[in-house]
């Protein structure tokens, strides 16, 4: 009777560990997902960026500038080339606007159009406004841990709520212990892997290390992708609520 007691009483400590164990790996996937996303988008922050698309027949770059506050409110502007100028996207909470200086128009995107392509490259438009919902409408799995070169290496899998609108199955996250997104890879409903962001190039901006230059395209066209690199970055800038504004999208006060 001892030894049954004494074995339950094991059984029961083991079966704590793991659950404890598997909660807390549950625990820091999230918190590690959140971290490298502030990381990236910072409190506030004023950047200038080059977005180069490449086709297998013609390749277009475009000069944009961005501003963030907080986790609601971005505003991404187009400054170069001519013909695109003043393009801009604004994301305010749940609701993001996009303005055409060619018709003098501000459009409300729908929340169905988020996955869309912005301005015709292999980002969409939640990408572009470094939406956190990956964060919120995700659970998240730490399925390895690893150290190269002396720096711990994430990776997590994190899969949408059934009631959120997303489009991907699932995406898996490679991240650094400083919170640099190294590559993040989107799978499909039936699980195949159908589009990665890779992170060509890691550097000081800011005041803090970033990811400088990131590649998005699909797995199977190798010959088709967009790279954003960062130019100039910002941190925990004071901004102007008035920024985050459609009047100030369309008439742009800086």
């Amino acid at each position: 009777m001892i030894i049954c007691v004494r074995n339950l009483l094991v059984t029961l400590f083991v079966f704590l560990i793991c659950a404890g164990t598997t909660l807390a790996a549950e625990l820091n996937a999230a918190e590690i997902v959140k971290q490298a996303l502030n990381h990236w988008r910072g409190v506030s922050s004023v950047g200038e960026m080059t977005m180069v698309i490449h086709r297998p027949d013609w390749e277009r770059s475009m000069s944009m500038k961005a501003w963030t506050q907080g986790t609601d409110n971005s505003l991404v502007r187009i400054i170069a080339p001519k013909k695109d100028r003043d393009n801009a996207t604004l994301m305010v909470e749940n609701s993001m606007w996009s303005f055409s200086p060619k018709v003098r128009r501000v459009i409300r995107i729908p929340s169905s159009m988020m996955g869309q392509s912005w301005m015709g490259s292999d980002f969409t438009n939640k990408d572009v406004s470094r939406s956190d919902d990956i964060v919120d409408q995700y659970t998240h799995t730490l399925i390895d841990a690893s150290v190269v070169e002396g720096k711990t290496i994430y990776q997590i899998e994190s899969v949408p709520l059934e009631e959120a609108a997303i489009v991907w199955g699932r995406e898996v996250l490679t991240i650094r212990d400083d919170w640099v997104l190294l590559e993040q890879l989107y799978y499909d409903q039936d699980n195949v892997l159908v589009q990665k962001l890779e992170t060509l190039e890691i550097g000081e901006m800011g005041g803090r290390t970033s990811a400088l230059r990131q590649r998005m395209g699909k797995v199977d066209a190798d010959d088709e992708w967009t790279e954003m690199q960062i130019d100039k970055m910002e941190y925990e800038v004071d901004l102007d609520d008035r920024l985050f504004t459609v009047a100030n999208l369309k008439n742009p006060r800086e």
